[in-house]
């Protein structure tokens, strides 16, 4: 199986709804989090997360402390 073959494989395993678990459970809180934790791509976490967002089930918090990069985006589940 090639790097590309396993790539793919392990972005088609994580469904938005185990994104949404990881975040729900407090294991991750950015999006670079779920990107280390899970392997995907940060397009992949994005997309993933803009879903989530856009349904409903996340919020984004504005206030993600700097690192000196690109502001950081803490993700927490939506109040009902």
């Amino acid at each position: 199986m090639s790097l590309q073959s396993d790539r793919l494989s392990a972005a088609s395993s994580h469904s938005p709804g185990e994104v949404l678990a990881l975040i729900s459970s407090g294991a991750v809180a950015t999006r670079a989090d779920i990107a280390r934790i899970t392997g995907l791509a940060r397009s992949t976490v994005s997309q993933r997360v803009d879903a989530l967002i856009a349904h409903g089930f996340v919020d984004e918090d504005a206030d993600g402390a700097s690192t000196g990069g690109a502001p950081s985006s803490p993700a927490g589940t939506a109040d009902p």
